[in-house]
């Protein structure tokens, strides 16, 4: 085989792997779509804090104000449901619904291009969809899904920025530009979004230094590649453009209210946010403190009887102890470890009374990226059987254990396994 064969060769591999990869994202999406949506006129009314935004999505499309609590865009969001579906349940969820299918392709790709192993991203998007969180959460219209939504697709930008040395400088930037569109995008659903901005701006700049110094081939070429795209352009890309993106979700607000859209609305309205946290606002009879969340076995009752799946949560801890001790070597354990630590640990400073646990959510589904990423550097099988196996199979275990509860099904069914107690 001459040089140029081998090298087209090479091409038509990468462009058959791409092409799978893509298309297994997209048969996820629709798979997660589908469960998601079956029995989602459950209940009909809204519940738990659906009240509060959706409320705020028909003041939106009605021309009033909304609720001040959070950004507007998942408002926004799920007032688009609204205004395709009508004002019902599927109306007010279908959005939510949408954004965890999402998140389901995001989290396959985004470990795809972590590990490189087509069956352990695999594994990866289905405890993402048995992880409970997201099974709940993409089923309510609040927040919380579409911050989630972003941060995934943020990571998978940025990572193919990393991973993928064949880029051009110009695609490098774009890819930049698309990362802190999305991480803008995540903090005008939720503010939390920008502890995972902040992750990756610290990892960017370990990088950059790191590439200097470092003899670890893996940090030489993904700092040589971050290098491609400039200093420059990696700053606007992660400092600037995220506050552009978030900056630009106000525009429809402004003009339903026929406000100026101006830096003094914007800070205005941004204000009113940070007082609303700081104040004495929640229900202290369903609070917790944050470092509970990690071992709860309990449901949040009021929300679906949330809880998360047992064996990814504290599986997913185990995972994290093996990534700890390579997490300066290697940037998937890198990633979990520090993209766990950063959405679990904001909560010890974060100035707000009530802590709830699905608050918990973006730190709990990077658990479920934790388990596969660990495997990748374990013995794959244990008697013969894959490890990756026995997890999903525990894990789809305990996700039918609870599915019951979550799903709002009706006698007998909602005891199909067993009550919970």
């Amino acid at each position: 085989m001459t040089e140029d064969s081998f090298a087209q060769h090479t091409r038509n591999e990468r462009e058959r792997e791409s092409r799978r990869t893509w298309l297994t994202a997209l048969a996820l999406a629709v798979a997660a779509l589908t469960i998601f949506l079956w029995g989602i006129n459950k209940p009909q009314s809204v519940f738990y804090d659906e009240v509060i935004y959706v409320d705020s999505a028909k003041a939106f499309l009605a021309g009033g104000a909304t609720n001040a609590e959070v950004p507007p865009l998942g408002k926004l969001l799920i007032a688009a449901g609204i205004k395709t579906f009508g004002d019902n349940a599927l109306g007010w969820r279908v959005m939510g619904s949408f954004f965890g299918a999402l998140t389901i392709a995001g989290v396959f790709v985004w470990v795809y291009l972590l590990v490189h192993d087509y069956a352990l991203a695999s594994t990866a998007a289905i405890l993402a969809l048995l992880n409970n969180f997201l099974y709940v959460m993409s089923r309510v219209a609040m927040m919380d899904i579409f911050l989630v939504g972003f941060l995934i697709w943020g990571l998978v930008a940025f990572t193919m920025l990393l991973e993928m040395d064949e880029l051009s400088v110009t695609q490098r930037r774009m890819l930049l530009a698309a990362s802190g569109a999305m991480f803008g995008f995540a903090c005008a659903c939720k503010w939390n979004g920008v502890d995972t901005l902040g992750v990756v701006i610290l990892i960017a700049t370990g990088l950059l230094w790191g590439a200097k110094r470092s003899k670890n081939e893996a940090i030489l070429r993904h700092g040589r590649n971050l290098r491609q795209a400039g200093i420059v352009p990696s700053l606007l890309g992660l400092l600037v453009v995220p506050v552009v993106a978030y900056s630009a979700t106000y525009w429809p607000l402004c003009h339903s209210l026929h406000r100026s859209f101006s830096l003094g609305e914007l800070v205005t309205m941004n204000v009113s946010i940070w007082r609303l946290h700081r104040a004495d606002l929640g229900n202290p009879g369903i609070a917790s403190k944050w470092y509970s969340w990690i071992f709860q076995v309990g449901p949040q009752r009021a929300l679906s009887y949330l809880v998360g799946n047992w064996v990814i949560m504290w599986g997913g801890l185990l995972a994290l102890g093996f990534c700890i001790r390579r997490m300066f070597n290697f940037l998937p354990e890198a990633f979990v470890v520090a993209l766990y630590g950063g959405n679990l640990l904001q909560w010890a400073i974060t100035p707000q009374k009530y802590l709830y646990y699905y608050y918990y959510f973006p730190a709990a589904m990077f658990l479920g990226v934790a388990i596969p990423v660990a495997l990748h550097r374990l013995p794959h099988r244990i008697f013969g059987v894959r490890l990756s196996v026995i997890c999903v199979a525990a894990a789809g275990c305990v996700f039918l254990y609870c599915l019951p509860q979550m799903a709002h099904l009706e006698a007998p069914f909602d005891c199909a396994l067993t009550c919970w107690p």
